[in-house]
């Protein structure tokens, strides 16, 4: 037998134990993953000696640990063990394919509009592609199935066993306890809480970078402004804005993320303190004060002023800045002033009232399209009672009075403070379901249904495999417990788990609706009922799921820039759907029938 060249970089003698010991060790996942046994001692050593006589028929001058392994693999699927053979199974890729990664082509080489190429980004890449394989592999067959071929889509996909989704921050958080960028104080320094403006603000930047470490998605701040505020007591509004715009660049130069990019996050913002945290005390230079929020009043305007000029005046080259997306909170309390807020605009006539700073965001928008607009008006979303706020761009957050903790977290009593994010997102490819339901409604209903009950089964799996990586403390930032710095003892846990949402996103409603009843949502009422309607029995069965499977479970608008290209196309590949997919979905279908063989990144 010729020597072996090891996966490990080493040349050996041919020894048929190690494929039993690597048998017997990798297995083992079997009964994690698949909930079956591993393979036996006995078993192993015949299916060596199998794979020991099929070498030696090839009459190899070279060998390597790869080739060993595939022919393992292969002797296993013959023998009927494919969860074996999923396990270990080498996810990889080709050195072709890696060589297009390192040149910014092939594997979804435009898959992230934020990612400006470079060798961060090449090595991320590659990484996605085995990470995205290996999840494959685990994951129940079905499950992973209904992703391949389109039925469904598991958002970051590369991340779905190691991180949580997206995060919205209590600034409080790190005003109190300080700034531990690596959640254990071992490798980073340790800043004690900020006490002066500027050490504030950079907090506020080097702790969004931190997170996004631990998370696949966004990253923002909920109330940004009122919890900033304190820190900006008697500035002259120049400095302000110059705080403001240093917040800004500092975020937008960070080219740290994932992959070598800015970090994607979001600050609420709005234009004077919310009513709900008027009289809650300050959190702030390490201390919970007997300062009130209410009192600063002032800074707030001033620095929403400050940061819609910054965002107008745009970047040196003048430029709008993509991030941090400035999420404005549109409350009735802001349009329909109370008593309390008109006596102060009495006594400040100099400062912006809020229909000025209002219009500032919309001139923002006008000029760059930016900002998004958090509407609170609606009775649903409880503006002035509970807490709320947008992240990634569309999913709704919220804590409400109901909640056991909520006064608590209003007072920041025992550090507890407002935690809002998402476990997962996992997108429907809603035109197929029409495609099944061939025109009956209640069948078009009983397979979404179907489809959200599938989305549950990934819901967890996923909380079992995070479960996994936070037993082996691979979530340092999002779990860290840093001291407190009036009592000297371990403070609260940064991130509350267990609170955070899965989210069941739609994808392809109008193309749905436009199978079933032939029209597009803005060409018939019949068309938008029908929409409606599946919303809304959708709203009320993830309600009945959050019940039943003891899990917060939320529907969302994805913004599916690439789910929607990738269930369009996957539509069009399938026999059976092709011709009901080449009737509804939008952009250039000719061109991307002559390329499909090609390339699956169409028009």
């Amino acid at each position: 037998m010729p020597k072996v060249r090891t996966s490990d970089g080493h040349i050996l003698s041919w020894d048929r134990r190690a494929i039993v010991r690597q048998l017997l060790k990798e297995t083992q996942l079997s009964r994690e993953f698949y909930n079956i046994p591993p393979i036996s001692e006995d078993l192993a050593k015949e299916i060596a000696k199998k794979v020991e006589n099929r070498i030696r028929r090839m009459n190899l001058k070279t060998l390597s640990g790869a080739l060993i392994r595939e022919v393992t693999n292969v002797t296993l699927l013959e023998e009927d063990y494919p969860e074996w053979r999923n396990i270990s199974t080498r996810a990889g890729t080709p050195v072709y394919d890696a060589h297009l990664i390192d040149i910014g082509d092939g594997f979804e080489a435009k898959e992230n509009a934020n990612l400006q190429g470079n060798a961060e980004t090449s090595h991320k890449k590659k990484a996605d592609k085995i990470s995205k394989e290996q999840y494959l592999l685990l994951l129940p067959p079905h499950i992973a199935d209904l992703h391949l071929k389109g039925d469904l889509h598991i958002h970051d996909l590369e991340y779905f066993g190691t991180r949580g989704f997206c995060q919205d921050w209590d600034l409080r958080y790190f005003f109190y306890y300080g700034l531990m960028p690596d959640g254990s104080g071992t490798r980073a320094s340790v800043a004690g809480p900020a006490q002066r403006p500027e050490v504030a603000v950079l907090h506020a930047v080097k702790a969004l970078g931190s997170a996004q470490t631990n998370f696949a998605g966004g990253q923002g701040y909920y109330n940004f402004l009122t919890f900033l505020a304190p820190y900006l007591e008697g500035l002259e509004y120049k400095e302000i804005k110059q705080l403001m715009q240093m917040f800004i660049y500092e975020m937008t130069q960070m080219m740290v993320a994932r992959g070598g990019q800015i970090v994607f996050s979001s600050v609420q913002l709005t234009p004077g303190v919310p009513k709900i945290w008027r009289d809650k005390p300050a959190v702030y230079k390490g201390m919970v004060t007997d300062r009130r929020y209410g009192e600063f009043e002032r800074e707030v305007r001033l620095a929403f002023k400050a940061m819609m000029e910054v965002m107008l005046e745009g970047d040196y080259f003048g430029k709008p800045f993509n991030f941090p997306k400035p999420e404005i909170s549109i409350e009735k309390e802001f349009l329909e002033e109370d008593d309390e807020i008109r006596a102060y605009n009495r006594l400040h006539p100099e400062l912006p009232t809020y229909d000025e700073l209002y219009d500032l965001a919309f001139e923002l928008a006008a000029k760059y399209g930016s900002p998004y607009f958090d509407n609170q008006l609606p009775e649903y979303r409880g503006g002035g009672e509970g807490i709320s706020c947008y992240q990634c761009c569309a999913y709704q957050f919220a804590s409400t009075p109901d909640d056991a903790d909520f006064e608590d977290k209003l007072y920041f009593r025992g550090g507890k403070h407002f935690s809002m994010g998402g476990w997962q997102v996992v997108s429907l490819n809603c035109p197929r379901a029409a495609y099944k339901a061939e025109h009956d409604d209640e069948r078009l209903i009983a397979e979404l249904k179907k489809l959200m009950d599938l989305a549950v089964e990934i819901f967890k799996i996923k909380r079992r495999w995070m479960d996994i990586i936070i037993e082996n403390n691979r979530m340092p930032f999002a779990t860290q417990r840093p001291r407190d710095p009036v009592t000297g003892k371990k403070g609260d846990v940064a991130v509350y788990l267990d609170e955070l949402v899965y989210i069941i996103g739609v994808v392809g409603i109008n193309e749905m609706v436009e199978h079933h009843t032939g029209y597009q949502l803005h060409e018939s009422r019949d068309a938008l009922r029908l929409a409606v309607r599946a919303m809304t029995e959708m709203e009320l069965y993830a309600r009945e799921l959050s019940e039943k499977h003891n899990m917060t479970i939320s529907l969302a608008r994805t913004p599916a820039e690439t789910t929607c290209q990738r269930f369009a196309v996957a539509d069009i590949l399938h026999d059976e759907y092709r011709p009901y997919a080449e009737a509804v979905v939008k952009g250039n279908l000719e061109e991307a029938l002559k390329r499909i063989d090609e390339t699956r990144d169409l028009p």
